[in-house]
């Protein structure tokens, strides 16, 4: 079977044409080694650089092919090409699929040209072709530009593997009438030139979601997918039950947004589950397209009470801290476990992100119960940073964590190292203040302007700074909307409750067009262009002061006391000595 990029055909795809072209390469045997790119990229957030070829297949040995899929009836009239769907709809191009597809190779080829380093230089010398596939009609050749062999149509049934053979071959005699020599070795290409391929390509078919940021003179245009994250996902296609970690910015969120998407394409029935109801309410707009839309998207304890209310089973939420804490940390849990054990409608897939905080012996025995083959033999993607960002986990040390779901069952492992989020400056001050150990030289990518740290001796003072901070990123031309204000207590604690001449709204998920406020704890999986974090009067809490640096994605400035201050300068030097 080949190896499919993306790995599943979003349901945006309507032509059913081109979702049996799909599957007949998925499913054939014999291609083990091949890798077919088609035209979208990672699900319902792709950028398509070459968007008028259907499918690309490297195959080793055989070279490349740039694939044009017509489905329904077509027809050819004074050099008018017509296309007509099964609705009866009729479109006329001028431009036919075989001058697409020769336009599009050419495109790809001078790409990889392009990008080719000292050892795969040999690549220079890349041997390729084109196929028109026309699976619903027989097709005759008529024209100058075309050749049968080119063609596929309904008399190849689904057999894709003859087809390319067959390009192959008809390619090379036309090589060889053309120039009068063969094809040199190294342009039908190996096993590994075929995989170098793909990963030069697979940038421009899959592109992640962009970050645009623009302040002083740091800019970052777009974050793709990493080698590193691409493997990640790769490894979720061949794994049931995987356990992702990383820390702040390596791209959790995100491969978990890209793995509901690519599973809900498949059919499946998926939830995806987190604890914060802030990260819950942007998780769920993430998946705008109901046919891309999970069965379940937000916080694990919202799931509980739905589970509650649909059962007409009553309850009630105590006021006070900790009464409700031990509601939803046991009551609730106790309340749906029979109900859900006893359900048949349960999930395919359980995808959960920022897992650190849904660790515990009860909420595990809840998940279980929720999945298909529960959690020992069940399909689940865990996403968490159980070292830095545990900041509800109470007693419970990241290892015990990992204990307990090594009690359950057994699980493939995966590490995220690269920070594609935080600028090297921000980078440094995360490892300052944390105690974090950079995992290599590259797990910061890109420069940016230097942290500001500000002191202050009083409310008042500190309102006075934190308003000239905000007057002077709005009058360089930032954007309100991109300034979130983090604190680590309550809004009527803060000293922005001080401001008056600058609105400040709390934080919302479906969109911010001001400056926005919220506390650390509810701002954690999240991240704005630039954070001002302010009421800091020490950095005793590591994980907390992890979470809110990390949520920085070009610009940080930090509201400190002259206690906190010193405490700073402390640690600062403690760094420098090491």
């Amino acid at each position: 079977m080949a190896r499919m990029i993306p790995s599943v055909i979003s349901p945006e795809v309507k032509s059913t044409a081109e979702r049996r072209v799909f599957d007949w390469f998925k499913c054939c045997k014999g291609t083990e080694n091949w890798i077919v790119l088609h035209s979208l990229g990672i699900a319902n957030h792709s950028r398509v650089i070459y968007g008028e070829i259907d499918f690309f297949v490297l195959a080793p040995g055989l070279g490349l092919f740039a694939l044009e899929v017509k489905g329904g009836r077509v027809s050819r009239k004074e050099g008018v090409w017509e296309f007509t769907n099964k609705y009866n709809k009729t479109e006329r191009k001028n431009r036919g699929p075989f001058d697409q597809a020769w336009e599009g190779v050419y495109s790809i080829v001078r790409e990889i040209k392009s990008k080719l380093d000292g050892k795969n230089r040999h690549l220079n010398r890349l041997f390729f072709g084109i196929g028109v596939m026309f699976p619903d009609i027989e097709y005759k050749v008529s024209g100058s530009d075309e050749l049968q062999w080119q063609v596929f149509d309904i008399n190849d049934g689904s057999d894709v593997y003859s087809f390319i053979k067959r390009l192959s071959s008809g390619a090379s005699e036309q090589y060889v009438e053309k120039l009068k020599h063969p094809v040199p070795k190294e342009g039908y290409m190996n096993v590994d030139d075929v995989n170098n391929i793909a990963s030069l390509l697979r940038g421009d078919f899959d592109r992640a979601v962009a970050l645009s940021v623009i302040i002083n003179t740091a800019e970052v245009d777009m974050i793709s997918l990493t080698k590193e994250q691409y493997g990640c996902i790769d490894q979720l296609e061949d794994n049931p039950r995987c356990l992702i970690r990383g820390g702040a910015g390596t791209g959790k969120t995100l491969i978990a947004a890209e793995e509901v998407t690519r599973s809900v394409a498949n059919k499946q029935k998926v939830a995806l589950f987190c604890y914060n109801n802030t990260l819950g309410r942007w998780l769920s707009n993430c998946f705008s397209n109901p046919e891309l839309r999970p069965q379940y998207v937000g916080t694990f304890h919202k799931f509980l009470t739905d589970t509650l209310s649909k059962n007409g089973i009553s309850y009630t939420i105590p006021q006070d801290d900790n009464s409700q804490q031990l509601f939803y940390q046991e009551t609730l849990p106790n309340l749906a476990l029979d109900i859900l054990r006893n359900t048949l409608d349960k999930f395919d897939l359980l995808i959960i992100d920022e897992a650190q905080d849904l660790i515990s012996m009860k909420y595990l025995d809840v998940l279980d119960a929720t999945v298909i083959g529960g959690l020992t033999r069940g399909r689940w993607r865990m996403f968490g940073d159980f070292s830095r960002q545990a900041i509800y986990s109470g007693t419970l040390s990241s290892e015990d964590m990992l204990a307990m779901l090594n009690k359950r069952t057994s699980y493939s492992n995966f590490k995220l190292t690269i920070n594609c989020r935080n600028t090297k400056p921000i980078g440094e001050e995360i490892c300052t203040v944390s105690g974090y150990e950079p995992p290599n030289d590259i797990w910061m990518k890109v420069d940016g302007p230097p942290v500001n740290y500000v002191t202050f001796s009083n409310a008042d003072e500190g309102c006075e700074q934190l308003q000239q901070i905000i007057e002077d990123l709005i009058g360089s031309g930032i954007s309100s909307k991109k300034i979130t204000i983090l604190s680590p207590v309550k809004r009527e604690s803060s000293i922005i409750g001080k401001i008056e001449k600058v609105k400040i709204a709390n934080y919302k998920a479906e969109g911010n067009e001001t400056i926005n406020f919220s506390t650390i704890h509810s701002f954690k999986g999240l991240e704005n262009t630039i954070i001002i974090i302010t009421d800091i009067t020490n950095f005793s809490d590591t994980q907390l002061m992890y979470v809110a640096f990390s949520r920085a994605v070009a610009g940080l400035y930090v509201l400190t006391s002259k206690e906190a201050a010193m405490d700073y300068l402390s640690l600062k030097s403690r760094r420098f000595i090491k």
